[in-house]
């Protein structure tokens, strides 16, 4: 009888013990079952996440590339913009005043010629990065015979900054009734912007260069066109187009064998050819034709 009784506990136990078993393995089943559930929907928030971080840094990572390319770009432009073409000897020489010429140095560089009553005066606007004061040379010698002359300053030495700057010039000598613009390569095309817009201006001097559109013919300016025929600057086929937006009787003066840097004193300019004849000449030249141009048809 214990033997059975022992047996039977023994059975009872080993039930209870498998049903507990298989109790617990239900419930594991359950859980496994409803994990794969839970983890694919957290999986996919997370991966959701992940994306959205990458598209963030992706971001962030053109967003810098941009401003580093920018800031390149500005600083490049500003290294080249402040690398200008400075006075060489002869135009620093010009720039002390003489028995002829008292010379005021500033923003607007004057050349007033001495015991001369003038009532012209000459406006000179730069080529693109050059220092104003390398046309010394030119605005001394425009002074020797009898004109006012103002050598106009301009922001990074680029007269597209302030093409309206001959307006200033304009409005502090009132005593002056007949005015000339002359422009330089860049700065003539930017002279051509001041004359369209004050009727004070009665007449314009291209050197190496010419105007962006037609509205000049609707001035009724009075025009000179002066260039080097070894301008390895300015391109010809252009400046050949560009007579038909001037009036009919503007005059034209080449200047054999003459370049596009000696209308100025700032030395060889990048691109142009060596002129074939001295730069003295070339100047004797552009000096001449201006004061006839002026003698004609300003006064």
């Amino acid at each position: 009888m214990e033997e059975k009784v022992m047996h039977s506990d023994k059975s009872s136990k080993i039930r209870r013990k498998k049903n507990n078993e298989k109790k617990y393995d239900t419930f594991s089943l359950t859980m496994e079952l409803n994990r794969p559930l839970i983890t694919e929907e957290e999986l996919q928030k997370q991966n959701e996440e992940k994306e959205r971080q990458k598209k963030r840094k992706l971001n962030k990572k053109i967003f810098k590339i941009v401003i580093a390319v920018v800031i390149i770009a500005l600083v490049s432009s500003l290294a080249w913009l402040l690398n200008a073409y400075e006075p060489q000897d002869i135009a620093r020489e010009n720039l002390v005043s003489s028995s002829e010429v008292k010379v005021v140095e500033g923003d607007i560089t004057e050349f007033i010629p001495k015991d001369v009553i003038s009532h012209t005066g000459v406006i000179i606007y730069p080529g693109a990065r050059v220092d104003v004061k390398a046309y010394a040379p030119l605005a001394n010698r425009l002074a020797q015979n009898g004109y006012k002359v103002f050598a106009v300053d301009m922001p990074f030495n680029m007269a597209i900054f302030s093409s309206h700057k001959a307006d200033k010039v304009i409005e502090e000598n009132k005593d002056i009734e007949n005015w000339v613009i002359v422009g330089h390569s860049l700065g003539g095309t930017m002279a051509t912007n001041a004359l369209e817009a004050n009727n004070k201006i009665k007449g314009i001097v291209y050197l190496a260069s010419y105007p962006s559109g037609d509205k000049i013919k609707e001035t009724g300016a009075e025009v000179l066109s002066i260039w080097g025929s070894k301008d390895g600057v300015i391109n010809f086929e252009n400046l050949i187009k560009a007579r038909e937006d001037l009036p009919k009787d503007t005059e034209y003066v080449e200047i054999e064998g003459g370049n596009h840097s000696a209308f100025g004193d700032y030395g060889l300019q990048k691109g142009d050819t060596k002129s074939i004849i001295p730069e003295n000449k070339q100047l004797d030249i552009t000096v001449e034709s201006i004061c006839n141009f002026i003698g004609d048809k300003i006064n």
